[in-house]
């Protein structure tokens, strides 16, 4: 697959025209036709199945591609060099009717066919490339479409292939879109590992102006101000330029129809003037507003909260001015701009916890295999289906060497389910709930039917060993009605998690048996983290749900139901431990009697100045190695005998709180240091 950039033609200096073509090759994959309820099922390695309820249900492969920044009138066309005809054994099997995953799973799955087009001697759907989008990302134009190596006449029952395509994009060029560089830069590392020329991120970079000022806001009321406090200092000391504000002061100072615009709009200013990447948005919708959403797909209807709203900050969500926001008429856009996380709590006990657990989380976690184990629970979802596949496919996106526990229900399979809040208990960094749910819980099909509920979640006892927690379940995220299980694995002083990402309303079923959005957006965000190096978990987050837009159809669909109600309850700028940093206590100077490690002098240090520890430890020789809070090793070296041991920071070491850590033999000292700017 290759792209190729060309000037059509040069008019004024504010705008031209210009093209790329992409070429997209399916002539080395192989078609497979299955059955599936007295259809025909197409299938092609490298695309996923794609169309509306009714619709023919054939492969598409999306393509999202990075162009100059501020293109518009987009358009695209496709040529085909070549077409191939071929029978097809039965009716190409529509699109079933999605079903949610809902505590109440007997409901069969319905499959009809549009008469429309099941009744047309054509083929469909008319052109290769259907869907085309427009979108912008702190910046960055992204445009995308899905291409169909396969139409399909239902009539004659024949399949036409193109064995390759070519696509054409073209667009006038407007101004670039200025934000700031490191706004620029964080995006460009977001979209590189999904979009499909990452080779031309460089050159469509948005116009970068002014500096970063602020990195993270924080927003709470002045009840909170003071739970907060460590908090942003924590943050600052990272290198994360943080700002606390009050939402009192945004919601009487800042325009808007309502406290949520007002609070968008307040965003949005600080966003386009001090370059600000990241919002916590502390406390539930009794602290801090919430733009509530009228949700809908396929007769299931549902008023969430959407966070979302707050982190894609194109446009007004209400293009229509009818204040109905986030509606399919109001000019979504659906990219996030920033990270935003929201803390779930309304008392000073339940924000401590916060606060307390994120810093923990991130500066002093217990050692041991729970920062490399995993937790995957897989319930049977539909008759044939279960959620071992999304498991499965979390499992393979881990890093090797970590230890992955999965349980898995079968029809015959009724014990075993208390096995995963041992594992819990015991700690766990990476825990998946393929279930159904409600909001006080998510459920196997059989009995016991609790796999994570708000009682289990109130009585967890893992302590600082609590990990990153999400699902594709319905409602256990749905804070605006009543404690939720998001809110139990917060609340819980002795115990449960440092991220919950779940969904605030219903989370969909796929194409079955294929994945569908919420199972994906499940997968990408471990892809994203431990493979892709997207190591903040709001960006993470946040990326794993741009994947997902431009399967959007442009309606009231499952896609755009999945990306709006998903969830991040969590410090958007947390770092998801990978356990390489092996720091057994860092509350502790000394770990051993043969082992002290004192220093650093001085503490905190500027980057780029030297510090000195004093290293004491029997035997010849001994190993002092500096990691920063992912675990990443910065710098190590041999010692010979105890003594004073000097490191030049360097101007390569970002601001940020490192771990010391000093190994003789079995015994071992730890400390912490922070380097300031």
């Amino acid at each position: 697959m290759r792209s190729l950039f060309a000037v059509l033609l040069v008019g004024c200096v504010s705008s031209f025209a210009a093209q790329l073509t992409y070429h997209v090759d399916f002539q080395n994959r192989t078609l497979v036709e299955s059955s599936y309820m007295g259809y025909t099922r197409v299938q092609i390695s490298g695309c996923e199945s794609a169309g509306s309820p009714g619709e023919p249900l054939l492969p598409a492969q999306v393509v999202a591609l990075v162009v100059p920044s501020g293109a518009f009138n987009v358009t695209v066309s496709a040529d085909a060099e070549e077409t191939v005809l071929t029978s097809v054994s039965g009716v190409v099997q529509p699109v079933a009717v999605p079903r949610p995953f809902s505590a109440v799973f007997s409901t069969p799955q319905t499959i009809h066919e549009n008469p429309s087009i099941y009744s047309s001697d054509a083929f469909w759907p008319a052109g290769r490339v259907q869907n085309l989008r427009t979108g912008n990302k702190s910046g960055f134009t992204i445009v995308s479409f899905l291409v169909y190596p396969y139409t399909c006449n239902p009539v004659s029952r024949e399949l036409e292939f193109a064995p390759a395509v070519d696509v054409t994009v073209t667009w006038d060029q407007g101004a670039a879109v200025a934000v700031s560089p490191s706004q620029a830069e964080t995006a460009g590392e977001q979209i590189r590992s999904w979009v499909n020329n990452p080779e031309d991120i460089q050159q469509c970079s948005p116009m970068t102006i002014g500096f970063d000022g602020v990195d993270y806001l924080v927003v709470t009321s002045g009840d909170y101000s003071d739970s907060f406090t460590s908090f942003v200092t924590f943050k600052n000391s990272q290198g994360i330029s943080t700002e606390l504000v009050d939402i009192a002061d945004i919601v009487s100072g800042t325009s808007g129809y309502d406290d949520a615009e007002k609070l968008r709009n307040y965003i949005i200013q600080r966003y386009n003037a001090d370059g600000v990447k990241y919002v916590l948005l502390a406390g539930d919708q009794s602290v801090v507003p919430v733009r509530s959403v009228n949700l809908s797909c396929e007769g299931y209807t549902d008023t969430a909260p959407v966070d979302l709203y707050f982190s894609d900050l194109d446009g007004t969500w209400d293009a229509n001015g009818d204040h109905n926001y986030g509606q399919p008429g109001d000019s979504l856009d659906l990219y996030a701009d920033i990270a935003v996380g929201r803390a779930l709590f309304d008392s000073a006990d339940e924000a401590a916890i916060f606060v307390e657990r994120s810093i923990s989380y991130e500066g002093t976690p217990p050692a041991g295999d729970w920062q490399t184990t995993a937790m995957l629970c897989g319930a049977g979802l539909f008759t044939g289906y279960t959620g071992a596949k999304v498991c499965d496919s979390i499992a393979v996106n881990l890093p090797s060497g970590w230890i992955v526990n999965k349980a898995y229900e079968s029809a015959r399979s009724s014990d075993g389910f208390t096995t995963p809040t041992d594992i819990i208990n015991t700690g766990a960094n990476w825990v998946h709930y393929a279930g159904h749910g409600n909001t006080g819980g998510i459920y196997w099909q059989g009995s016991p039917s609790s796999m994570m509920t708000n009682s289990i979640a109130q009585g967890l006892t893992n302590g600082d060993k609590a990990g990153i927690h999400h699902s594709i379940a319905c409602m256990p995220g749905a804070f605006q009605s009543g404690e939720c299980c998001a809110e139990a694995l917060w609340h819980n002083s002795g115990g449960g998690a440092a991220s919950v990402m779940f969904n605030t309303s219903y989370g969909w079923e796929g194409n079955l048996p294929e994945m569908g959005v919420s199972e994906w957006m499940c997968v990408y965000l471990t892809e994203e983290v431990y493979q892709n190096g997207n190591s903040l978990i709001g960006e993470a987050f946040a990326t794993s749900k741009d994947r997902r837009v431009p399967l959007w159809t442009g309606g009231y669909d499952r896609e755009l139901y999945c990306i709006l109600d998903w969830h991040g309850f969590h410090d958007p700028t947390l770092i998801p431990l990978n356990g390489s940093s092996g720091v057994e206590d860092s509350s502790q100077g000394m770990v051993s009697p043969q082992t002290s490690l004192a220093g650093p002098f001085p503490n905190p240090v500027v980057s780029g100045e030297s510090v000195s520890f004093a290293a004491g430890f029997a035997g010849s020789s001994a190993r002092l190695s500096v990691y920063d809070v992912s675990g990443r090793l910065v710098w190590t070296q041999l010692l010979e005998g105890s003594g004073s041991v000097l490191w030049n920071t360097g101007y390569g070491v970002h601001p940020g709180i490192y771990l010391v850590r000093l190994e003789a033999g079995s015994s071992s000292a730890v400390s912490k240091l922070i380097v300031t700017n």
